[in-house]
């Protein structure tokens, strides 16, 4: 057993048209989204046992059941529409205990399924061992290769699903899909998937029925990456490139400092230990930073500096002439250049009157 959600309209999209340029994937849905969950149980023998809805509501409609759904379908509601302890409950003792009892003629029954908290309960776990129903819970996250329903039953319910659905909202008539509409797509949907056929192929698939570990075994080695030799790391020379050069040149020549950070970091990722002179380097490496970082503080505190003085230096020489009512108006640094040429003129005449050259 196991249980699937819904969204009441929802489909997988066919056809669409997109801007290219926007690399997302779309899907078309229709405004309303409103979560189903049911819940369904196959057996190895080929055959299904009732299916226990779980609509989103607080109370349950006769108008939401088509007539074309079995009497025996169980049908539940809460505020969520996800399945509960009390579903859980309900579906262990209305679906699955009284539809196989007779099967079981007496005898124990097996059920799989996964740990989800509303089949681990007391009562739930309580209520099997009264009736001789064993309880197998399967790996966590494997449900994909181990879950039958997962393996060949649910992906086909899906898209068969989404081509009834397709029907109702590709014609524009409906602009949201009602709790009957959805049942009665679901209805269709559930008689085409759950076949014998389809049933019996998933308990191969899943290798429990026949027992067939190696189905997944082998599927889970296939999806594992594959496992890569790596090649011994190459000795590095300990004197090249951490020599004494390097350590106390100046001017500081970058491409040697590279050549040596480069061959640290060979160093570290090859896992050998750090050598003296490797340490040695290390210790340079913090000692350039800080010394860079200084300079760059002070540089920087110049280039303030600089920048202000250019500014204040430009900005008297900055002044334009302005006319008001047809005369022009000198700025001040205009005026300070007249009175300078004023008082030049004044030493000039006083010179040509007394003769002098």
């Amino acid at each position: 057993m196991d249980e699937t959600g819904f969204s009441i309209g929802e489909k997988e999209a066919t056809r669409c048209i997109i801007n290219a340029q926007i690399r997302q994937q779309f899907q078309a849905k229709p405004g309303r989204q409103e979560w189903v969950s049911v819940v369904e149980c196959i057996c190895a023998d080929g055959s299904v046992i009732a299916p226990l809805v779980i609509f989103r509501a607080k109370n349950l409609s006769r108008e939401w059941i088509p007539a074309n759904t079995y009497g025996y379908w169980r049908f539940a509601y809460n505020s969520k529409g996800w399945t509960s302890n009390e579903h859980g409950m309900y579906w262990l003792t209305r679906c699955f205990e009284p539809e196989t009892r007779d099967k079981a003629a007496g005898e124990y029954r097996l059920l799989i399924y996964d740990g989800h908290d509303s089949h681990i309960t007391g009562p739930f776990i309580a209520h099997c061992i009264d009736h001789k129903i064993i309880l197998f819970i399967l790996p966590p996250h494997s449900s994909h290769m181990t879950q039958p329903l997962d393996v060949a039953v649910f992906g086909p319910l899906k898209k068969h699903m989404a081509a009834e659905i397709d029907t109702l909202i590709s014609t524009g008539i409906i602009s949201r899909v009602m709790k009957v509409e959805w049942l009665t797509a679901y209805v269709v949907a559930h008689n085409k998937v759950f076949s014998a056929r389809n049933i019996l192929s998933a308990f191969r698939g899943a290798g429990i029925h026949p027992f067939l570990p190696t189905k997944v075994l082998d599927r889970l080695a296939n999806s594992l990456p594959p496992q890569t030799q790596t090649p011994p790391p190459t000795p590095l020379n300990p004197t090249v490139p951490f020599n004494d050069a390097t350590l106390t040149m100046s001017p500081f020549n970058f491409n040697a400092v590279q050549q040596a950070t480069t061959a640290l970091n060979t160093m570290l990722d090859s896992g050998d230990l750090i050598r003296t002179l490797a340490k040695n380097f290390v210790r340079f490496l913090a000692r350039s930073v800080v010394c860079f970082h200084t300079r760059s503080v002070v540089l920087e505190h110049e280039n303030v500096s600089i920048k202000a003085v250019e500014n204040q230096r430009k900005r008297p020489l900055s002044g334009k002439r302005k006319v008001v009512d047809g005369k022009h108006v000198m700025t001040a640094a205009e005026l300070l250049g007249v009175e300078e040429a004023e008082k030049v003129i004044k030493e000039r005449k006083a010179k040509k009157g007394t003769g002098a050259p």
